[in-house]
């Protein structure tokens, strides 16, 4: 089963991390978007981390179900 979540991200940050966000961009002359992109890239899991990490809870909640747990 494949599941997309497509709602737009409303992000609230603090203004000590908005001003960093914003230095960051200026020392790097990309647009903040792009240097939130790169951020968010490296301090997120890999994609196979996370494919892997659903998949064990899919066989936690499935064990659970069958009262093996």
């Amino acid at each position: 089963m494949t599941k997309n979540y497509s709602a737009r991200l409303a992000t609230r940050i603090t203004p000590g991390v908005d001003a960093r966000l914003r230095q960051l961009a200026l020392v790097r002359r990309r647009r903040i978007s792009h240097v939130l992109d790169e951020v968010l890239d490296a301090a997120l899991p890999k994609a196979a981390d996370l494919i892997t990490e659903m998949a064990s809870l899919g066989c936690d909640v499935k064990e659970a179900a069958d009262g093996r747990r």
